[in-house]
């Protein structure tokens, strides 16, 4: 499905750093490992993100560590992250992107290496169809994988606390209270940040599709060698 050339896909990510990126996989993994897989993730998201046909925005956390080449395609514009943490940090990437002349503007990570891209395709098409909306996508772990607006509604960021298990219900009552016509939810996915994720993601692969994730896969495949445990 093509989208229209005033739809922009914001995609906040890292530099993959060892030691601070998945940093919950290190349990398992060392911090290298966890970089590499991470640098797996943000490549293939990015390629994924770009086939949807909108302008995607990376944006950064703050770093002076040089992202690795080959992650990043040349159609991808680069920005940091401005604010003190990650409400303020994702209200500003909004209003940027509105100012720079979009109409629709949808939030997601690269966390969920098996997310379906139409979901991404239904948030852009709900924000066409309904002025005044915004669409949110659930995780399993209670918050939100993507977030979309056709206007700026700061109120669904301010004063919130992040990395706990109501952000979405949170949001949602958030988003009720804006001054949005429209709340639109999608399908739930999940996030691969643990262990027993990771393990669900090696299972999930084989139904995924066979020409998506390729540095996912290899990066994979060489973890399941180091630690057998992963395929069983």
């Amino acid at each position: 499905m093509s989208q229209p050339n005033n739809a922009a896909l914001i995609v906040f990510a890292k530099v993959p750093e060892p030691g601070k990126v998945k940093t919950r996989l290190t349990e398992l993994l060392t911090p290298a490992q966890a970089a590499g897989l991470y640098a797996a993730f943000l490549a293939d998201a990015l390629a994924q993100y770009t086939a949807v046909g909108v302008h995607v925005r990376l944006y950064l956390s703050p770093t002076e560590t040089p992202m690795p080449a080959g992650i990043v395609p040349e159609t991808t514009t680069v920005h940091t992250q401005v604010g003190a943490d990650l409400g303020p940090r994702m209200s500003h990437a909004f209003l940027e992107t509105f100012l720079a002349g979009y109409a629709r503007a949808v939030i997601i990570g690269t966390d969920h290496p098996t997310l379906p891209s139409a979901f991404i395709q239904e948030a852009f098409g709900s924000l066409a169809e309904d002025p005044y909306s915004i669409v949110i996508g659930p995780s399993e772990d209670g918050g939100y994988y993507l977030l979309g607006m056709n206007e700026f509604y700061p109120q669904v960021f301010e004063d919130m606390t992040y990395s706990q298990d109501r952000v979405f219900e949170e949001t949602i009552q958030r988003a009720d209270t804006s001054g949005a016509g429209v709340v639109s939810v999608l399908p739930t996915w999940y996030d691969v940040d643990t262990p027993d994720e990771l393990i669900r993601l090696i299972h999930d692969l084989p139904n995924a599709d066979p020409s998506a994730l390729p540095r996912t896969r290899d990066v994979l495949g060489a973890l399941v060698k180091a630690y057998p445990a992963l395929g069983r």
